[in-house]
């Protein structure tokens, strides 16, 4: 008896554990793979133009068997989720499905959101999926947690059947985008005038640099960066300013993402807008960064046969680093006197004071082995092809060469300085008429002429010079006269 109940026993285990064993042989091998999803921008607190979300179906998935009806998004799933999805419309919405022959888009697509974070996708003609390809939902207007760090989306898709799939946990990072813009120098007269913007950029985008306004905003546009690939980690990012920034100043430097396109490979084949492209911020707040940039404390730069007011500051670029120069005066086609030594900075550059040169032309030589310094970087170098001159006029704000206000005046009209009443009031020593002024210092009104230096203070009230009916020609014809008359009373 004991025996016969052990060995029904024993059947009834290896019954059950068959019918067991055949359970899990029948269900599904996996429910979906987690397959990527990333905002963008990826900027705490910004409501994200697109935000893709992918998953891989897996083989047996109930969407492989009876094609996709549904999907669902939850944002809400991560416990940090502050963001929300309340503004998402069916426009926001694009569905593709991907396999290993192409990419296809899905029709017409109902949206329903909830207040927790979920977005369900209703598709109005059920989609047929297969084991591999890859599911990718686009969804807009979605604002992004208001913290950094990772989070996580659940997805979930369901079949024709009802049978559901997932839900699939689908991780994504949210990083605020962060500037620092060091002091720093930049030539004006630099070939490639750039300042170097540090920080972490998210997004595919740009930083520009602005002038900054009274008021601490930014002003105009003075350059930006190439096309930004976006990571994570902190890097240097090169503007090029072209030149705009001729004076010392603080420039504003500002993020910004690409607005057109929807991959990355697509915005780093776009050029800046700053009418399209949208700045960047962190919870509301611009992600922007101050530095001051130093220019070049000169007036110009010192070119092959240019010429220079006395007194100008000149940027001199083409030296060797560490090394001394000097500055001769070129006499009958030959090195006359040295007018100035000087040594370069670690850059070769240097800046040079032609207050003490008097006028004529110039060339500079090293002094270790004075050969002659190329002002033009061509082919042929010698006195004659890099030197420069400078004139007789003294140099003032806003006058970077002889051009500017000449030199007339010493033989024609109204003055060395410029035009009448170039530098002080009406008939002024340097104004109309002046002593060497109205028509010429040979000419009727010239130094000696009436309304002369000696009526430098104003009017037409008539002069005392040689030339005009002074004074001292009028006591002549009166003495004249008087001993005219006492020689008549003698006879």
């Amino acid at each position: 008896m004991t025996t016969r109940r052990r060995s029904i026993f024993m059947t009834a285990v290896v019954v059950v554990s068959a019918l067991a064993g055949a359970s899990v042989i029948a269900g599904p091998a996996a429910a979906l793979g987690a397959s990527s999803a990333a905002p963008f921008p990826h900027s705490p607190g910004t409501t994200a133009e697109t935000f893709p979300v992918s998953v891989i179906a897996q083989p047996g998935d109930a969407i492989t068997k009876n094609r996709m009806k549904s999907m669902t998004i939850n944002y809400g799933a991560d416990s940090n989720f502050d963001g929300n999805v309340k503004n998402v419309s069916a426009g926001d919405i694009s569905v593709f499905i991907t396999t290993e022959s192409g990419q296809r888009q899905v029709g017409s697509v109902k949206v329903t959101t909830k207040s927790n974070g979920r977005v369900m996708l209703e598709f109005q003609n059920p989609v047929r999926v297969d084991a591999g390809d890859r599911i990718v939902a686009r969804i807009g207007n979605v604002t992004n947690p208001s913290t950094t760090g990772d989070h996580t989306i659940s997805v979930s898709t369901t079949a024709t059947n009802g049978a559901t799939d997932g839900p699939v946990t689908v991780g994504y990072k949210v990083v605020a985008t962060d500037l620092t813009f060091p002091n720093q120098s930049a030539s004006q007269f630099s070939a490639n005038q750039t300042v170097t913007v540090s920080g972490v950029v998210p997004n595919a985008g740009y930083v520009a640099v602005f002038t900054k306004t009274a008021n601490g905003s930014r002003g105009k546009l003075v350059g930006n960066s190439e096309p930004i690939v976006a990571e994570y980690d902190q890097r240097n990012y090169t503007v090029n300013l072209n030149g705009k920034v001729t004076e010392s100043q603080p420039l504003v430097a500002v993020a910004y993402y690409e607005t057109s396109g929807d991959t990355q490979s697509t915005r780093l084949n776009s050029t800046f807008d700053p009418k399209q492209d949208e700045p960047v911020t962190n919870n509301g707040v611009l992600a922007n960064a101050t530095g001051y940039v130093t220019t070049v404390n000169a007036d110009g730069r010192l070119t092959a046969g240019n010429e220079y007011d006395q007194g100008a500051r000149l940027y001199f670029a083409q030296g060797a680093a560490d090394t001394s120069y000097r500055i001769s005066a070129v006499e009958n086609g030959s090195l006359g006197k040295t007018v100035e030594q000087f040594e370069t900075r670690a850059n070769g550059t240097a800046t040079v004071d032609t207050s003490e040169f008097g006028q004529g032309q110039y060339v500079i030589t090293r002094i270790d082995n004075g050969s002659v310094v190329s002002l033009d970087n061509d082919s042929t170098t010698g006195i004659q092809d890099d030197s420069f001159f400078i004139t007789g006029q003294q140099f003032t704000p806003n006058t970077t060469s002889a051009a500017a206000n000449g030199t007339a005046g010493a033989a024609g009209g109204n003055g060395t300085a410029g035009g009448a009443n170039a530098s002080s009031e009406t008939n002024a020593t340097n104004g109309a008429n002046a002593s060497t002024g109205g028509n010429g210092s040979a000419g009727g009104n010239g130094s000696a002429g009436g309304n002369g230096s000696n009526n430098a203070s104003g009017g037409d009230s008539g002069g005392s010079g040689a030339g005009g009916p002074g004074f001292g020609v009028v006591v002549a014809v009166l003495a004249v006269l008087g001993a005219a008359l006492i020689a008549a009373r003698k006879r």
